[in-house]
């Protein structure tokens, strides 16, 4: 949950009647070109398991299409920063910052709209891959050296606050596509490197492998901010024994390990009647067998997330942020327990919020750090 995203007449006003706050500002460098651009429609769409986390699409007006190389929304210098609250009856209001990213297309359509095209800071790191082949700083931790590659790509990258990891990086060597060479690492660590809404990179647990406590509890019916809601149970993408191969580029003896669901409370466990789906997964960052183990251990958590998965329509919360664990009472059930994976924040109004979650598989997991 972002900062004040709990402050009680915040919360309030999202369960009554409500005039939504919306504000889109323009910025190239450290200038601000426009501080409200006025769209027709447009979302901000965030996914975890996706390399670029976060896109932002929109339409505006023909006579806002970039006819020259500097003109406002041209994706070769500019990029938004997107807001989304309340706005309170005495003009006042609470917004969060729900975006920042570049400008990568604007199209002209037929129609007479312009549709304008961006993602988040991600697709910068992406797009600047290794200019010659390169080697890992060997020692560095995993997390210092995701964000070493990140930076190098990026100097003005900004870092948030990201989970702790001991792991140490063996020698490893890169050819060119960078955005592999941070996914490698995340994954060795069950982890997702991502930046924040406000364009500050993380590098964080996958949230459902965490005993964590919900932040905030959403309901359907009166007084609820939930319009509609579906659930889905599914043995796709579920694997219950998961196992890692470390090849090593020093030459030195492979390392190994398999983690598989033997929780005898679980659905999805190796020995009950869900049967046996097994993944074998070939990374090269782990340097022991404990660092596999390790990773084989985040990637089997992370798929028995999917035993069951839910998606609402809700009333738009923009403090609501990827990885948040939140509680459901809906259809008739209470105390559901998700982690959120997805959102899709409207940026025009009215129009309703989705969120897609994941379970927290409670039986697996170990208290929060």
């Amino acid at each position: 949950m972002l900062p004040g995203g709990m402050d009680a007449l915040y919360r309030q006003a999202l369960a009554a009647p409500h005039e939504p706050y919306t504000r889109i500002e323009v910025w190239r460098g450290d200038e601000m070109l426009a501080d409200d651009l006025t769209i027709m429609s447009g979302a901000v769409v965030a996914t975890l398991t996706s390399r670029v986390a976060r896109t932002f699409d929109f339409t505006v007006a023909e006579d806002l299409y970039p006819v020259e190389d500097d003109a406002l929304l041209s994706p070769f210098s500019s990029y938004i920063k997107a807001f989304r609250g309340v706005q309170f009856a005495d003009g006042s209001f609470t917004a969060f910052q729900v975006y920042r990213g570049r400008i990568t297309d604007a199209h002209l359509g037929e129609n007479g709209v312009c549709t304008i095209t961006s993602a988040d800071r991600a697709q910068e790191v992406i797009d600047n891959p290794f200019a010659a082949a390169q080697n890992s700083q060997v020692g560095n931790l995993v997390t210092s050296e995701i964000e070493r590659v990140i930076d190098e790509s990026l100097p003005d990258a900004l870092f948030g606050t990201s989970d702790f990891f001991p792991h140490l990086v063996p020698i490893l060597s890169w050819e060119h596509d960078r955005g592999a060479a941070l996914d490698e690492m995340a994954t060795a660590i069950g982890a997702f490197w991502y930046p924040l809404a406000n364009g500050e990179f993380v590098i964080r647990r996958y949230p459902w492998t965490v005993r964590r406590t919900p932040v905030v509890t959403y309901s359907d019916g009166d007084g609820g901010t939930v319009t509609a809601s579906s659930a889905q149970r599914s043995r796709n993408g579920i694997f219950n024994a998961v196992t890692v191969t470390g090849e090593r580029a020093d030459g030195t003896t492979p390392v190994f390990a398999t983690a598989q669901d033997d929780n005898p409370d679980s659905p999805t466990r190796v020995d009950g009647p869900f049967g046996r789906r097994g993944a074998l997964v070939r990374l090269n960052t782990p340097a022991t067998d404990h660092s596999a183990s390790d990773a084989a251990e985040g990637l089997l958590k992370r798929g028995t997330a999917l035993t069951e998965s839910w998606e609402l329509s809700m009333t738009p919360d923009a403090a609501l942020e990827l990885g948040d664990p939140i509680s459901l009472n809906v259809r008739g059930r209470t105390g559901i327990v998700q982690v959120v994976a997805g959102l899709t924040i409207p940026m025009d109004v009215p129009s309703s919020m989705t969120v897609s979650c994941r379970a927290m598989v409670f039986s697996q997991l170990p208290e929060a750090v």
